[in-house]
This record gives C-alpha cells, structure tokens and sequence, in this order.
C-alpha cells in the first residue's frame, strides 16, 4: 500500500507540475500575442505618416492663403496648423517615442519639427501677408525630406519589433506542445493506476455488504420492541398537548381581546343592573381623567366622584336620563366645557352612543370629536376665506355682494365694488423673498379692513382684492377709492425696509347696468384693467364703453378661432425691389382676413389678440406653408419672405414648421426669407432655432431697424443677412434732415457687415431717389405696388414705372 500511495503521489505531482508548466507557457504566449496586437509599432508608423500628410497640407494652405483672390484664409490656415499639431503630439506617446528613440535620427527629427512648430505658432495671425506666408515656407522647406525619412524609418522600426516578436512566439509554441504531450502521458500512467485500485476497493466492499446483513437482522427484532414503546409515550404526548393548545388558545383570546379593547379609539365602559362597572377600556380612564384603575364591581356613582373634573358627571347625568327613558339606543353629543383654570381651548367635544342591555344595564361608546369638529370649521371657514389673509374669497364676495345688491334695491340705495392690483409685487416677490410677499398682502388686507368700515374685503388671488361699499353713490365710491389708494400709500416697514405700496384701482356702481352681483364685479375689473393701462396708481370709474370694448374683444377671440377652419384668412405679397436693377426680386408674405360680416380685418387688430389666446402657432405655421407653396410657382429665383411673430419662438417647434413648409411646397431653402423684430428675446433656445434655419440656407431679416433700444445687439449677437429699415424714418425723408443721416448710416452699417439693406414704406418719387442715393440695396411700398392676392402678381415693374422710379 506505501508503494502505491507514493506512486500515486508522485503521478499527481508530476501532472500538477506539468499542468501548471502549461499555463504558464500559455500565459506567456497570450501576452505575446498581445504584444504583437499592439500597436505600438503601427501606431508611430501610422503618426509619423500622419505627421508628414498633415505637414503638406499646411505647406498647401499656406501657399493657398498666398494666393490672390483665394478662398483660404487666416481660420483655414489655423485649422491646418492645429490639426499637424495635434499629429505633432502623437509622435510623444510613450509607446511611439520609445520605438523612435531606436533611430536617432527619427528622434531629432520630431525634435525639431515641434520647434519648428513653436516658431510658427505666433506666425499664423499675420500668414496672409505675403513677407510672412513666405517665411513661413521657407522654414518648413528642409524638413520635408526629412519627415519622408521618419515615415520610412517608423516603418522600419515597426517591422523589425513585430518579426522578433513572431520568432519568439514560435518558439513558445514548441515548449508549449512538448510540455502538452507529456502532461497526456502522465494523466494516461494516473489514470490506470486509479482503475487498478479501485476494482481491489470493490471486492472490500463485497465482502462488508455480506457481514452488515446479518446486522440488520437483529436490528429489526429490537426495532419491533421499541415501536411499542414509543407508541404508548406518543399517545400520552399527544392529550398533554390538547390540554396546552387549549389553554394557549384562552390565553391568546384574552390578550386579543385586552390589546382591541384598549387600542380602540373611542372610549368604551359596561355597567350592570345594578349601576356596577363591568369592563373598560384604557381611552375611558384617559379621557375623563381617572389616574387610578378602577376595580370591576366599583359603582359609577363613585366612579364619578374619583373622577378628575365634571365631564364624566355631565355625560354620566345624560346617559341615565336615557337609562330611564326606554331601551331603544341613543346617541347625542355632548358639548363640555374647559376645566377651572384650564385654557379656554381646552373645551371638547363628545359624541357617545348609549346602548341598553337586556339585563339592565347599558354599554357606551365615546369618542372625542374635537379635533373633526375644529377641523370642519376650518374647512367651512377656508371654502368662504382667503387661507394668507382670512379675508373673503371670490365666491363668499359674490354671495355677499348679492345680498347687498337686494338690500340695497329695497332701500333705494347704491352698492360699489372696488377692485384693487397692488403695483410692482412681482418685484417685491423676487427681491425679498415670497414671505415678504405674504407679509406685505396680510398688511394690504388689514389697511383695506380699516378703510372699508362696515363693508365686506375680499382676496381675489395673487395681488388683487375687492371692496364692497354699501349705500354708495358715484361720488361717495370716488371718496372711498382715494381713500384706500392714499391708506395703501402709507409707508410700511416689512422686511426691514421703509416702502411705500401702490395700487391701481378700479370701482363700479350698481345700478349701472350690470347684472347681479357677477355682472357688478365684472364691470369693476374692467375699470381695474383701464387704471391698469393707464399707469401705476391710477385709479378709473366703471364706465359703459369699458364693456362694450370687452364685449367687441370677445366676440373677435371667437370669431379668429374659428377663422382658419373656415378658410377665412389669405396671404396676399407685396413686390420687393432691387435699387440697382430696378427689377422685383421677390415679395413679402402679409396675412389677411376676410371677415364674412366686417370684410378686410387689419393685422396690427386681430394678430396680438392670436398671439394672446395661444392661436399664432397654428396661424404662422399655415402662413408659412401657403407663401411657400405659392412661392414655388413664380418664375425665376423669385424669393418670398414671411414675418415670424415673437410668440411662435416659445409655442411651436420653429423649425420643423419651416422644413414642413418647405418639403410640401418643393420651395429651395435659398428661396425663403424669415423676419424678426427686436421683440423676439434672442435666448439660447431662440439663437439656436435662427442658426438652425440659416444653416438649411434660409436667409434671417431684422424687421422694423432702429425703432428699439437694442437693434445693435442683436446685430452682435447673430449674423442676420438683411436689415430692413422701419418706414417711419423713410416717411419723414422730406422733413426731417436727421432721419435721411439715420439710413445713411444704417446703410452703410449694413455694407461694412456684408448685410443687405432694405427700405420699407416707399410711396413716392422723391422718397426713393433719397433712398437710391443714401445706398439702399432693396426697397418696398405702395410706390412700386400695394400687396395684392397670389394669383393677381405682377413679377415685372413695367415701362411705366421703371422712368419714375429712375427720376
């Protein structure tokens, strides 16, 4: 047995040895061939070839940039510059400076191209002079044999590294099969030597199998024995365990049934016939104040007595005038009153029920609603009150001011509403913080409370409230709105700082037309909204033209909503004139509406109520789309351009419209030409929808220049291809010297940026020979056509019209 346990040990050793001889021979070869994956070699081959293409494009633009009338500029030159430095930085990859590094000469020679490179970096603002340019090849001339060297030498280098490391990967091969083959043999000798053992191990165990039989055998005759044994103990376990599950069931019942009696919510107590306590719950002692645990048997009567305070007596005195009355179950509340010197909150409220027992005693539940009924009153008080201010809110106002109104009809008298809208509370909101905000509508409401006496204040949201004054004139609401105006004026001192808080102000009458208490209000927030117009701290009187303005409004909002379905609108084009050629080059898309009943409706009246009610996305979009598809049937490079108001930027996705105009239409992107006013916020969103369209070719006007405050920044902040002067500079040409100095200046603002310009509002001779001599490159107005329908266009000036535009 020694001599095959060695012989085993020394097998297994052997295979272990070889095996692990294997993996290492593997990992070796693993990590050459990884080695040889590298590519270190290529990858200074592939920068020094790199190096040396994007060295001859520099030379290339640089002798390009040299070049009159070439395209290529200093930005061009720059690129190539940055993009050989960059290859220049490859070249000092650890990987690719080692393998050059073998070459001497490869090594100075990236030496001195990246010194060539810090002498041209200062270079490159001046390279389009012809004395630097110049300079510039010169000192890049020698190396250009010199980097057709490193190529070479890279690829050299990089050869020689990968066929050294393909020899040594064939010799690891070799090791590799050899250490395989005797790693087999061996396993064969283990393997042959564990068959021969085992087949001695299974004639051992022949032999055992035939002496554990005659075991069982006796096993079983004391096995038999003992069954009977056990049975007689299982029998005796099993009555012992009916007897404990029983009385852990009772124990459990009684727990259960303390644990729900004293986790109920309500307040729980049984007395018997004879007035005696039964049970009760831990709410009970808790809520009428028994610090003690009053014992089953006790008589209520001295429960009462032992009680702390008169509750249990008040409710007790209730529930026995029940007890007498009948069987029937009853359940009341009971109101109680705070304790001897206990707060005046301390007071709460019970709701019991009482019911009688056939024995003659009862069983009552009680339960503290206090908190439900406070709570119902703040919801009651908060569905006619304003939470911040606990002034009315609008339908406890109107409520009120109804029934005001029918007083005031009996007694003959009048009734006012006041409507008032602080000034400035968004500021207030954004410079100190919405907790001063609050604080100053809480102040706002106790100085209109002051002011108004006997009449009623409402919050009707945000910064706006109402006053109502009862038994009011004309005059007496004038007095009364100066009044809280100046009261509203007086200084305050919230958040620390002394300020002064305006208002404007609006009041009505009744009877002044209106119709109920809704009507009334109605007519003082039209008063409220012309004092708003008319500045901060005005104050206005309801006055009927107020409501027949806002009645005309209404009826404009529904009759626009329903203008595009019913095809009502039309595009007509006004003729866009070259100065030069005296030739129309194209035509501005203007928005009409047929109105059915009120005919030709102007845009300056139904565009900004669109704008307000949410329709010129939709509007815009089908306006775009018809100049578009009209524009593609003119002849020649005829272009259309089409006004963008400032509410399409945040309500629609500008350019998908545009490219779904253009796709149905077959118009060139090159064709459309897209306006703004300064009224559009050039933000990050609005600057990247313009540079998206200019980018398709679609050419981007500033509208209406020089009328605001800020048409020079917007020139700054994005590169419009047209500038189109406001007619109310061409309009005044004649009178006023100053205004023909402004195009002339805009003019000449416009050819230094490479910009088009464009006069609009030409009507006479005389307006358009000013404009020809100031350097106007395009006009437009009623002196060379007004706008006409699409199918009515004329795409030629005419012999009648060319001599006056030449005088």
């Amino acid at each position: 047995m020694l001599s095959l346990k060695a012989g085993k040990i020394i097998l297994l050793g052997a295979t272990c040895g070889l095996l692990a001889a294997a993996v290492n021979v593997s990992s070796m070869i693993a990590a050459r061939q990884g080695e040889l994956g590298v590519a270190s070699h290529c990858a200074a081959c592939a920068a020094a070839s790199g190096v040396e293409l994007e060295f001859a494009r520099l030379e290339q633009r640089i002798a390009a940039a040299l070049t009159p009338a070439s395209a290529v500029g200093v930005e061009d030159v720059r690129l190539r510059f940055d993009r050989l430095g960059e290859r220049v930085m490859a070249l000092d990859a650890p990987d690719v400076r080692a393998l050059l590094d073998r070459a001497p000469e490869a090594a100075a020679t990236a030496d001195r191209l990246a010194a060539l490179m810090d002498r041209l970096a200062p270079m490159l603002d001046r390279i389009g002079r012809p004395e630097v340019g110049a300079a510039a090849l010169q000192l890049m001339a020698p190396l250009d044999f010199e980097l057709s060297r490193l190529s070479a030498t890279a690829d050299r280098l990089g050869e020689a590294r990968a066929a050294a490391g393909q020899a040594e990967l064939a010799r690891l091969y070799t090791v590799f099969t050899a250490v395989l083959s005797s790693l087999f043999a061996f396993g064969a000798a283990l393997s042959a030597l564990l068959f021969w053992h085992n087949r001695k191990l299974g004639e051992v165990r022949d032999r055992l199998a035939a002496s554990t039989a005659g075991l069982e055998a006796a096993s079983l005759t004391l096995a038999s024995a003992n069954a009977e044994t056990t049975a007689a103990a299982v029998e005796l376990q099993a009555r012992n365990a009916v007897l404990d599950r029983r009385d852990r069931e009772l124990g459990l019942q009684n727990k259960r049934f303390d644990a729900a009696l004293n986790n109920m919510s309500m307040a729980l107590c049984m007395v018997d016939a004879d007035d005696r306590l039964v049970v009760y719950n831990q709410r009970f002692a808790d809520l009428f104040g028994l610090d003690f645990a009053p014992i089953p048997g006790l008589s209520f009567a001295d429960l009462v007595a032992m009680a702390a305070g008169p509750w249990l007596a008040q409710v007790h005195a209730r529930q026995r005038t029940l007890s007498t009355e009948g069987d029937a179950v009853e359940s009341f509340v009971q109101d109680l009153p705070p304790g001897p010197g206990a707060a005046p909150d301390a007071r709460r409220t019970l709701s019991v029920l009482h019911r009688p027992m056939r024995d003659g005693g009862w069983v009552a539940t009680y339960d503290d609603i206090t908190q439900r009924r406070q709570a119902e009153a703040r919801i009651a008080f908060l569905a006619r009150h304003d939470p911040l201010t606990g002034l009315l809110n609008r339908t406890a106002l109107v409520e009120y001011l109804d029934a005001a109104m029918a007083d005031a009809e009996r007694r003959g008298s009048g009734v006012a509403v006041h409507c008032i809208d602080l000034d400035g509370f968004k500021e207030v909101n954004d410079g100190f913080g919405h907790g001063t905000g609050d604080e100053l509508l809480r102040e706002v409401g106790r100085r209109l409370v002051a002011q108004a006496g006997s009449g009623a204040v409402a919050r009707l949201g945000g910064d706006e409230f109402a006053v109502v004054q009862a038994g009011a004139d004309p005059a007496a609401a004038e007095a009364l709105a100066l009044r809280l105006k100046a009261a509203l004026g007086e200084p305050s001192g919230i958040a620390g700082v002394d300020r002064r808080t305006t208002a404007c102000a609006g009041h009505a009458v009744a009877p002044s037309g209106a119709d109920g208490a809704d009507g009334l209000l109605k007519n003082a927030l039209l008063a409220l909204a012309a004092a708003k117009l008319a500045g901060p701290g005005a104050v206005r009187a309801f006055v009927p033209d107020m409501d027949a303005a806002r009645r005309a409004r209404r009826a404009l909002e529904a009759d626009l909503r329903q203008a595009l379905g019913a095809g009502q609108f039309d595009v007509f084009f006004q003729p866009l004139v070259d100065v030069r050629r005296l030739a129309i080059t194209g035509f501005e898309a203007l928005l009409r509406w047929r109105h059915p009943a009120r005919g030709l409706v102007s845009p300056a009246e139904f565009i900004p109520v669109a704008e307000e009610i949410g329709l010129i996305g939709e509007i815009g979009a089908w306006v775009l789309a018809e100049a578009c598809r009209r524009a593609a049937g003119w002849p020649g490079e005829q272009t259309v351009a089409v006004n963008l108001s400032p509410a399409q930027f945040g309500v629609t996705d500008l350019a998908a419209a545009v490219d779904a105009a253009l796709a149905a239409s077959g118009l060139h992107p090159h064709r459309l030409e897209l306006e703004i006013t300064e009224s559009v916020p050039l933000g990050d969103d609005s600057l990247a929808a313009l540079h998206a369209l200019k980018e398709r070719g679609i050419r981007i006007a500033m509208d209406d220049f020089g009328t605001g405050y800020s048409s020079l920044s917007y020139l700054r902040r994005f590169p419009f291809d047209k500038i189109k002067i406001d007619q109310s500079f061409v309009r005044e040409l004649a009178s006023r010297p100053d205004c023909i100095k402004i195009v002339r200046s805009i003019t000449a603002l416009g050819a230094s940026l490479g910009m088009t310009t464009t006069a609009e509002g030409v009507e006479t001779a005389e307006q358009f020979a000013q404009l020809q001599a100031a350097g106007c490159d395009q006009v437009q107005g009623y002196h060379f056509g007004r706008p006409r329908p699409g199918a009515e266009l004329v795409f030629d000036l005419g012999p009648d019209l060319r001599p006056a535009a030449a005088a």
